[in-house]
């Protein structure tokens, strides 16, 4: 679709609408100024890039997905475009600047701006089950494992699992004050060898453990249901070892187990790379660009919003650099011994003696 066609010129210069003057001659009536509003016209490609952290392409296309969900339903002279509060929404995620700087440089105050991104939350979010899916036939499975056993010979791999903390200002609970003291919200993902994300849990406190929220999310039922071709998921020792999630082999000693844990590893470092690449794009996810300014509810419509936007860019190929500055993660206990399940560790024995003896 033609550019021109897609994005209105939003810049108003410095217009001023005057109020039509009262009949009380003593009743003076203020101007209402309006500021140059961001717009695509003007930039460059690499300054789009830069600013949005994604293509004028992209951006198009995305609004196209949420244009009905955005679009003001009014006449008004003035209200807000569509495309002003999706650009405005994107180059917050991307800067993690505080709403009155991006409200300032898009044009919008900063009251309007908040009102906008609860808007262009909504209707990115509604996109989930178009762009956050763990598949279950057999054909994406095996697209999944092929990549996995491309990258480290590691077979029938599923998707790679992990949690990583997102800084919120601090709320009312203590409940989410994680183990580095700081408060944030703990986010389970899984991911394909790409770095597309399969399965996203955004809500729960800073505070809780990894396999907790593993135990109590739409994916274990989705691994125990049996309706599954063979695989697994490969996740850390903050999990359980169980016949569908394998874990390292702690104290590994014969030479199989170290080559199973040197593929695990390989395999696992994917979800690492996508935290950072997340994170890297959408610099709002990081404390080292800030904390979220909003409740925790907020907050994981946030997170969602951004793991969509990171899976559009994966599928258009738009990688972006891994930053050197983000933070650390919070250090995770691993589970007890007696949380591995006999069936987990005869699977792993099986996989172990038949791929890596």
């Amino acid at each position: 679709m033609d550019l021109h066609a897609m994005i209105h010129i939003h810049e108003q210069g410095s217009q001023e609408d005057i109020l039509q003057q009262d009949s009380n001659a003593n009743q003076r009536h203020r101007e209402r100024i309006f500021r140059p509003r961001v717009s695509l016209f003007g930039l460059n490609e690499e300054e789009v890039r830069s600013r949005y952290r994604f293509s004028t392409e992209v951006i198009l296309e995305l609004f196209e997905q949420i244009q009905q969900d955005i679009e003001p339903n009014c006449e008004r002279n003035h209200a807000v475009p569509g495309m002003v509060k999706l650009l405005s929404a994107l180059h917050y995620f991307a800067s993690a600047s505080f709403q009155g700087t991006v409200s300032a440089l898009s044009g919008i105050s900063q009251p309007s701006f908040s009102r906008h991104l609860t808007q262009v939350l909504k209707a990115i979010n509604k996109l989930t089950p178009q762009y956050i899916v763990f598949p279950s036939d057999k054909a994406a499975l095996k697209t999944i494992k092929d990549g996995f056993f491309k990258i480290s010979s590691f077979p029938n791999v599923m998707g790679v699992i992990d949690c990583t903390h997102v800084a919120l200002s601090p709320p009312t609970e203590d409940i989410y004050r994680n183990s580095k003291n700081f408060h944030s919200l703990n986010v389970q993902m899984v991911c394909a060898s790409d770095m597309r994300i399969l399965n996203l849990v955004a809500g729960y406190p800073g505070s809780t453990h990894d396999s907790y929220i593993l135990k109590h999310s739409s994916l274990h039922s989705i691994l125990t249901s049996g309706n599954l071709p063979e695989g697994w998921i490969l996740g850390d020792d903050a999990y359980p070892l169980t016949e569908y999630l394998l874990t390292p082999v702690k104290d590994a000693k014969t030479k199989a187990e170290k080559q199973y844990n040197a593929a695990h590893k390989l395999a696992h470092s994917i979800i690492e790379s996508t935290f950072g690449s997340i994170k890297s794009r959408f610099r709002c996810l990081d404390r080292s660009g800030g904390v979220l300014q909003y409740s925790p509810e907020k907050g994981a419509q946030i997170i969602l919003a951004c793991c969509i936007l990171h899976n559009l860019a994966v599928s258009r190929n738009l990688h972006v650099d891994i930053l050197d500055d983000l933070e650390a993660p919070p250090p995770v206990p691993p589970v007890s011994e007696e949380e591995n399940t006999q069936a987990g560790k005869r699977t792993r024995t099986q996989v172990i003696n038949r791929y890596f003896t």
